[in-house]
């Protein structure tokens, strides 16, 4: 329950263009601030995050909410040896392939995988993934560029 409401939270602060302009609103005093989000948030999420976040309010630190989460949440799939790698196509990938990229993600980290898939006409063709700080970019745009940089090189 804990893990989901924190999930559902920083969702909704991203997402949500009011409640996150009164997290990060400095206009607010914190009494009411505390008061709008106990109301907003009381017997709908854990017990616990809500104390945690009427906490950041009490300290004036309310504006890094969505940050802590994310951090949070990061550290729980790390733990959980979960990574997020993003592949990127110029073309939309069929579901089969899609699982199939995964299965391959797994395969070669050893972890599980939740892929993020982009659509980026840019790349022209091949695929890019960043997995973590690790770019692998087999795109035919790439080539391109390796080529025309070769030539360069050649030609002088």
């Amino acid at each position: 329950m804990f893990l989901k409401d924190c999930i559902a939270l920083h969702k909704l602060i991203l997402e949500n263009r009011e409640l996150s302009m009164l997290f990060r609103s400095p206009v607010v005093k914190k009494i009411p601030k505390a008061s709008v989000i106990n109301k907003i948030f009381s017997k709908k999420i854990d017990a616990l995050l809500l104390n945690f976040i009427l906490l950041l309010v009490k300290n004036g630190r309310e504006q890094f909410a969505a940050d802590i989460l994310k951090t949070f949440l990061g550290i729980i799939d790390t733990k959980n040896g979960i990574i997020k790698p993003v592949f990127s196509t110029a073309v939309e990938l069929k579901d089969a392939e899609k699982k199939n990229v995964k299965k391959r993600i797994d395969d070669v980290t050893g972890k599980n995988s939740m892929t993020v898939y982009n659509l980026n006409p840019e790349l022209i063709g091949g695929f890019t993934l960043r997995v973590d700080d690790s770019v692998y970019d087999g795109s035919i745009k790439r080539q391109l560029e390796l080529m025309k940089k070769s030539l360069k090189t050649q030609s002088k």
